[in-house]
């Protein structure tokens, strides 16, 4: 999971024209920088798929990302948050392509920032 500033946010438009992190901010976005931030890394456990048989909708859902003490001594006024796929064979991020991006309006004053991402992705 990856956070971005409000700060030279890309459209949502060009984001999803985006195929890699890379791509992301060379099209202006900056990356959170605040206090206690780290990119986060959501697990086989934090993922969930579930399929209902008499819909037959399959969807996608992750657990929630906490970040105590976020912000404080620097802090970051934030707007989206990118969902993206690390390989094991690198960490570059012209490597790292983006899966989904979320809207995510957040300002960090030092307290704990939870990130909830419901639904990420649903199909028939």
């Amino acid at each position: 999971m990856v956070l971005l500033q409000i700060t030279g946010l890309p459209t949502a438009t060009v984001i999803k024209r985006t195929q890699f992190l890379s791509g992301v901010f060379t099209a202006g976005a900056v990356e959170a920088a605040f206090t206690n931030y780290s990119r986060q890394v959501i697990v086989g456990g934090g993922i969930t798929i579930s399929v209902n048989t008499g819909t037959d909708v399959v969807t996608l859902d992750t657990s929630n990302v906490v970040i105590g003490a976020a912000g404080g001594a620097l802090n970051n006024n934030l707007g989206k948050l990118l969902l993206c796929y690390k390989p094991t064979s690198s960490t570059a991020d012209s490597a790292i392509p983006v899966l989904t991006a979320h809207d995510f309006t957040a300002s960090t004053t030092g307290g704990t920032l939870t990130a909830t991402i419901t639904a990420i992705a649903t199909a028939t």
